[in-house]
């Protein structure tokens, strides 16, 4: 496990907020990984390509109320409404994207949360299914976090997540140059690898069904942010990356890492499909 401690709940809803603007150009409203099944694909099919996959991967949720768990804008939420789900819940600490989220919901039976999952209200069994992209990283009680998925699905429900993941064993180099800069950039308490995600989610109660290496198909996510990067290192851009007041101007730094982090082994991103 890499560790960040100083990492807290307000640090990760300032990151999103203060970068808002920024993260939208680089990733629109789907702000996660690509998944390439054609090298061939766009950005923008990629992006999909990660969302149809992990709603694939609920089985059949049609008339479902569905969780999605760090929902950003709303992008996957309103494609599983779209593909047959009854209701979304979303919910993100962020209050730019529970914004953003809410004022494009166009009627359809999304409900936006803005809270913290951790200390969420929702009542026992409230959810026959539940999802979540990249919001892990971000959560400092880990056991807490799958406790709340036990306790909040229906019995025989399924949750599917993705991760980031760090590997077993990083050198020294990698620990200092490319892990534990990530975390502090990308405000992520902790990067845990994939055996000790799967420990958290026996200890609580859940069953791993199925855990799907995407590092091959995802990488290229960060080749090509890293050219996008370039681009809005325009006057507003410079502007703001080179003023240290600006708290959250390093993570800029992180899509060369993590680039590199895939491209060294020590760096790499999981899927994981849950039973309760």
């Amino acid at each position: 496990m890499i560790q960040s401690t100083e990492v807290t709940e307000k640090d990760v809803s300032h990151h999103y907020d203060e970068l808002d603007e920024f993260y939208r150009e680089l990733w629109g409203i789907h702000l996660h990984h690509g998944l390439w099944d054609s090298p061939f694909d766009s950005k923008e099919t990629a992006v999909l390509n990660l969302s149809r996959k992990v709603l694939s991967c609920l089985g059949s949720f049609n008339n479902h109320h569905i969780v999605d768990i760090g929902c950003g804008y709303g992008g996957t939420s309103k494609l599983a409404v779209l593909m047959g789900a009854r209701k979304v819940t979303g919910i993100t600490i962020s209050k730019k994207q529970h914004a953003y989220a809410r004022f494009h919901s166009e009627n359809l039976p999304l409900e936006y949360v803005l809270g913290d999952w951790l200390k969420n209200d929702f009542k026992d069994k409230s959810f026959d299914a539940g999802l979540s992209i990249e919001c892990f990283s971000h959560i400092k009680d880990k056991k807490r976090f799958f406790s709340e998925i036990k306790r909040t699905l229906k019995p025989g429900g399924t949750f599917v997540m993705t991760a980031w993941l760090g590997q077993e064993n990083p050198s020294k180099w990698e620990r200092q140059l490319i892990l534990e800069p990530i975390c502090k950039e990308g405000r992520l308490p902790s990067l845990l690898t994939k055996n000790e995600v799967i420990q958290y989610i026996s200890e609580s109660g859940l069953y791993l069904e199925q855990h799907i290496d995407l590092g091959p198909k995802v990488w290229r996510t960060w080749l090509l942010s890293s050219k996008q990067l370039l681009k809005l290192l325009n006057f507003r851009g410079l502007s703001y990356f080179l003023n240290n007041r600006n708290q959250e101007r390093r993570f800029a730094l992180s899509v060369l890492r993590i680039l590199a982090g895939y491209k060294e082994g020590c760096f790499n991103y999981g899927l994981f499909v849950i039973k309760n």
